[in-house]
């Protein structure tokens, strides 16, 4: 295995070379890295925070997400980047900067798994793990111009990885190619594969973008299309995504602060800015209001449930622009967040698998995602039908 050299501040730190004890040969060949939210059996957890890594013990064990992988041959190269306690959007981290957007260096990496996409985009690693709760997989893919899958909610063990909800937390994968994450699917078992017999648009968000975007990701649409029929649109109204937005922050903060409380009154860490805000606010929410979110939650999940067959596949715009700049006042961030949730919350509320298609130069050099969302359990029909979609745009 060559010397990783990181020139774009992806990694915390690096994993030693380990004997290969294989239980099959999957991934042989292939590298890795993991968001620094992983255990990693004698590592401790950054998350992102200098005062967390101090605080926090050396893992026992490592987090089975990793372990199998391992078993299946890839070799672990390192821990990347994360915002602070998994808690932001941008990759913006005040203690240790930002990792290189190596697509749109002028622009955020994305978060919070902000140096899993950036070490895939930078070519340091095949593919690399993340933790989504709200959209910190498919941000950063969309902003890097890489692929990354949220998978079904549930599929891939959480265990071992720095939480912030139970009802949200997924594991998610990064890759250059659908066809890494397809791999990687197969050694999680995740294989089933159905039909993908029809599209459906989200008008409120594809309207939402501007005309500068809009025409090139319809035009990118219309060439993905003859792969498949288009069937009717996918009504859900922008009133209705705000409101979506608005119950998933309150289930994700809520259980930032329930998370990190005893740590952070104790030890009065330093954070940045950012992270700080969301603290104030996330301490601030009652159970009460966020027992209620928890049920509409579930009444999302049902009309998702009803509204979604077998094959049918949503596309709409992963973000609602190409990432912010890194010269982005506080204030045009937090717009973005806001606006940004609209397309985040849909599969973290409804716990269906969204795998995000890059669109690569879309706006002069910078990049789009285009997601695709299916129903539960049907990640790898997704992963090939984004291998299909790859064929036709690249």
């Amino acid at each position: 295995m060559p010397v990783i050299i990181d020139s774009i501040n992806a990694f915390t730190q690096f994993i030693p070379l380990a004997p290969l004890k294989t239980q099959n040969e999957s991934l042989l060949g292939y590298s890795f890295a993991v968001k620094d939210v992983f255990d990693i059996k004698g590592f401790r957890t950054q998350a992102g925070n200098p005062d967390y890594f101090t605080k926090t013990g050396i893992a026992d064990t490592t987090a089975p997400a990793v372990s199998i992988l391992q078993d299946a041959g890839a070799h672990l190269i390192a821990k990347t980047q994360t915002d602070e306690l998994g808690g932001s959007l941008f990759g913006l981290n005040e203690h240790y900067g930002p990792p290189l957007n190596s697509h749109s260096p002028h622009r955020v990496p994305g978060g919070s798994s902000s140096g899993s996409a950036a070490a895939v985009a930078g070519n340091l690693v095949d593919f690399a793990l993340g933790a989504d709760t709200s959209g910190s997989v498919r941000a950063p893919a969309s902003f890097c111009g890489i692929y990354g899958l949220r998978p079904t909610f549930g599929r891939i063990l959480t265990t071992g990885v720095l939480p912030i909800s139970p009802y949200l937390d997924t594991v998610g994968i990064f890759g250059r190619h659908p066809e890494v994450i397809s791999q990687v699917l197969n050694v999680y078992e995740i294989k089933e594969q159905r039909e993908i017999k029809r599209l459906k648009i989200i008008p409120s968000l594809v309207s939402s973008l501007q005309d500068s975007l809009k025409n090139p990701f319809l035009e990118k649409l219309k060439n993905i299309e003859q792969l498949i029929s288009f069937s009717a649109d996918f009504i859900v109204e922008e009133e209705t995504l705000v409101r979506w937005s608005s119950i998933i922050r309150t289930i994700a903060m809520y259980g930032l602060w329930q998370v990190h409380k005893d740590w952070i009154l104790k030890s009065n860490p330093t954070f940045g800015e950012i992270i700080n805000d969301r603290l104030k606010i996330a301490r601030s929410i009652s159970y009460e209001d966020y027992t209620k979110a928890l049920t509409q939650q579930k009444e999302i999940r049902n009309f998702m449930e009803d509204n979604l067959e077998s094959g049918e596949v949503i596309v709409f715009p992963t973000m609602p622009d190409v990432p912010p700049l890194l010269s982005s006042s506080i204030a045009q961030l937090k717009d973005f967040a806001l606006k940004a949730s609209r397309h985040t919350c849909i599969a973290a509320l409804s716990g269906f698998p969204e795998i995000t298609v890059p669109l690569r130069n879309i706006k002069e050099n910078d990049c789009l995602g285009m997601s695709f969302l299916g129903r539960a359990g049907e990640d790898a029909s997704l992963t090939s039908f984004a291998s299909k979609a790859h064929s036709i745009l690249y």
